[in-house]
């Protein structure tokens, strides 16, 4: 049975397999998102199911020559990250975007690397209010959409052959990005257009400016922003994403229902 070199790898998805095994979707730098059976795992309880947990850095090893691989030994890959109340659901929904939008087998090593920063924002929250998961959140979906390449230049217009103005409006199109328009006097832009000095922030904050070190919270960016931010990857995550809904977008609503 040929077996792959050990790998770094997070878990984003399980269910059970069988009477006692579990299929897993992993996500490692060299495979990407990878799936394997893990034998006997929801025999072994008190050892490699407690092991086998989301967030947590994984060394693993896999076996075998299709397309689901069999787990072989798992090593802890550094200490596990708690993720803490609202937190908890920012990183399930990161690991339903990976689940539905990473193309099986394709090594994206940009990706694994935002998902690393992603959980250890998340671990410095409190889990107490919603607005600490959008500065992270946002950052994450706009890496995730420029790895695959489906994320507009924010700070050039190509139509115009020339950087984006802060005091113009553009709207965003599928063939030329952003093409400037003009709206009318004190009407502000909606739906596909956005200022074109919003479309300067977001590409800062993607361009990493706004986070120098990468185990530090991205520098804070007013709630203007970051609700234009949302509006953006709102539209271009939509068409990727199809018309299913997002089951960790309803079990969070459905848990703070009441708030």
């Amino acid at each position: 049975m040929q077996q792959l070199p050990p790998q770094p790898a997070y878990i984003l998805h399980s269910r059970p397999f069988r009477d006692s095994s579990l299929i897993l979707e992993l996500l490692t730098p060299e495979y990407g998102r990878i799936s394997c059976i893990a034998k006997g795992a929801r025999r072994d309880k008190q050892r490699r199911q407690r092991a086998l947990q989301p967030f947590a850095p994984l060394l693993v090893t896999l076996l075998g020559r299709r397309d689901l691989k069999t787990l072989g030994p798992v090593e802890s890959a550094g200490q596990s990250l708690w993720l803490k109340g609202r937190a908890v659901y920012g990183g399930l929904y990161a690991n339903e975007l990976l689940l539905r939008l990473l193309p099986e087998g394709e090594s994206l090593l940009a990706v694994f690397a935002a998902y690393q920063r992603l959980l250890a924002w998340l671990a410095q929250l409190s889990g107490d209010n919603s607005s600490e998961l959008e500065m992270p959140l946002r950052l994450f979906e706009l890496q995730l959409l420029h790895a695959l390449g489906s994320c507009p230049e924010l700070a050039y217009s190509s139509m115009e052959g020339a950087a984006v103005s802060a005091h113009s409006v553009y709207r965003l199109t599928q063939e030329d990005g952003f093409v400037p328009v003009v709206v009318p006097p004190g009407q502000a832009p909606r739906g596909v257009d956005f200022y074109g000095s919003h479309l300067l922030a977001i590409a800062e904050l993607l361009r990493g400016e706004a986070a120098p070190d990468d185990n530090a919270l991205p520098a804070a960016l007013s709630a203007e922003i970051l609700l234009e931010a949302k509006r953006l990857t709102r539209l271009l995550l939509g068409p990727l994403l199809g018309s299913r809904p997002m089951k960790s977008r309803e079990l969070f609503r459905q848990v703070y229902a009441a708030e």
